[in-house]
């Protein structure tokens, strides 16, 4: 086989997660945040809420398939792999849930056969795809290009990937591949071409990681595949541009390394798989009556493992029967579930509008004072609530139809005191003028129960002339009963 024998040394930053030793987990705390929600509103209500989701560093149900290019200039790279596999496997499990594996490898036409092998389809058991990575070994491949193509190809109905699940190909080589892989080579009905395998991998859902390393080509996955291309004339004419991987990546929302070293692939490998974009979605469900709605509007995507923050209204209909109702929404990352830490409930307790107190129907604990001793007696004033809610009442003056010293009164004054820490409570005089028709006390109120008030309300308290008859209240005379 001929080749470019060159390798590029490589200093590359990791995070600290990547860094970690082997079977160290991802740090993650995926989830909503708050879950549960309790509110009391009335119908036509609504009450924005602050929701976030975060992300996944790994996304969830992930069937990953690690796909290599085990030419001759291989070598360093299956060797990384094979050596690292089971870390590599151990910290996505230890990052998400019911994560499965598989491997694959490829070689290229005419001299290679298999070309494609499915060494292990995807599967819970870490041993066998560890196995499967195990029993790769370096060697053949014949001109520049390999058969890159015809293996992304086979992989997508090969693989096994599992319905729901997160479709993930892990793909590392350092070659670009032949394109067209025509039939009269493969076997296959059709031809498979870049175009043609990009298609099957968008309708199938499969994310591509490429790491492109430095055992060959200087462009390595990227470079020109008709460059180099002699074993194909069968095929005809030699197609393709530079740029392969970049754009099977970039069109399957998957990642693209280049220039990796090939002792750096394990690392790329766990870069790749906490790199991948993460649409959330939402599925709500709500009792009669209530409906939920989110700011921005989804689906929106971020990186895994990063959070998404949201405005979650929820409203109740203007016509909605009292009692319970809630709310179940479950978020799904890239339309799969993510487990129990992204569902929330929001329940609401739909109660009847609040109705403020009635200022109309304030009462005295006193209406009338005798003998008009000149003392100074305490009235306590209340206001009722339709919901039977606490009121604070507040008296907010007192007028009165005499003089505060008059003819026949006594000549003491002012007639009315504040109690103090009282607001509901005033002291009025027992007073009355001799030559009058009695005196009459007009105590102002309002009242609130927190959340509405009412003001306007009066009550009336007399000092009769005698008790014969009841005082008359003498409208046309508004005198402050404080004296100010």
């Amino acid at each position: 086989m001929s080749r470019f024998q060159r390798r590029r040394a490589a200093v590359v930053a990791l995070t600290a997660a990547l860094l970690a030793a082997p079977g160290v987990a991802f740090a993650a705390s995926p989830g909503v945040d708050p879950q549960s929600v309790d509110l009391t509103l009335s119908p036509g209500d609504s009450k924005a809420i602050t929701k976030t989701v975060t992300t996944p560093k790994v996304l969830p149900k992930p069937d990953i398939y690690f796909l290599a290019d085990t030419t001759g200039s291989m070598g360093g790279s299956i060797a990384n792999v094979s050596a690292n596999s089971n870390s590599i496997m151990s910290a996505v499990n230890a990052a998400t849930t019911d994560a499965q594996f598989g491997a694959g490898d490829y070689k290229d036409f005419p001299y290679d056969s298999p070309v494609f092998r499915n060494d292990q389809s995807i599967t819970g058991a870490v041993a066998d795809v560890t196995t499967a990575i195990n029993s790769w070994s370096a060697g053949g491949g014949s001109d520049g290009p390999e058969g890159n193509l015809y293996a992304l190809h086979k992989a997508i109905t090969s693989a096994g990937f599992r319905s729901g699940s997160s479709k993930i190909i892990v793909w590392f080589g350092d070659a670009p591949g032949h394109d067209p892989v025509c039939s009269a080579i493969s076997g296959e009905p059709t031809d498979v071409t870049e175009a043609s395998v990009t298609s099957e991998l968008k309708a199938a859902g499969i994310k591509v990681i490429a790491i492109s390393v430095t055992s060959g080509f200087p462009k390595g996955l990227d470079d020109d595949p008709a460059a180099f291309s002699s074993d194909y004339g069968v095929c005809g004419a030699s197609g393709g541009t530079e740029g392969q991987a970049t754009r099977i990546t970039t069109a399957t929302g998957g990642a693209f390394f280049s220039d990796v070293a090939p002792d750096e692939v394990k690392n790329k490998i766990l870069e790749g798989v906490t790199a991948l974009p993460a649409t959330v979605t939402a599925q709500t469900t709500c009792d009669p009556g209530l409906s939920l709605a989110f700011a921005p509007t989804l689906p929106q995507t971020v990186n895994s493992g990063e959070a998404l923050t949201l405005s979650e209204t929820v409203k109740v209909a203007s016509d909605a029967a009292s009692g319970i109702k809630a709310c179940t929404t479950k978020f799904l990352i890239n339309g799969t579930e993510a487990g129990d830490a992204f569902t929330q409930t929001v329940k609401v307790n739909v109660a009847p509008p609040n109705k403020a107190p009635d200022c109309s129907k304030a009462k005295a604990s006193v209406t009338q004072l005798w003998p008009p001793d000149h003392a100074l007696k305490t009235i306590t004033v209340s206001v009722p609530d339709p919901d039977g809610d606490k009121v604070t009442t507040t008296i907010t003056g007192v007028t009165q139809d005499e003089a505060i010293n008059g003819l026949g009164d006594g000549d003491t004054g002012p007639d009315a005191a504040w109690v103090t820490g009282h607001s509901d409570q005033v002291k009025l005089r027992a007073e009355r003028s001799g030559t009058g028709d009695g005196r009459v006390y007009r105590i102002s109120v309002k009242a609130s129960d927190g959340t509405a008030e009412c003001a306007g309300g009066k009550v009336l308290v007399t000092v009769p002339h005698d008790q014969a008859k009841p005082a008359v209240d003498t409208t046309a005379v508004v005198v402050n009963s404080f004296g100010s």
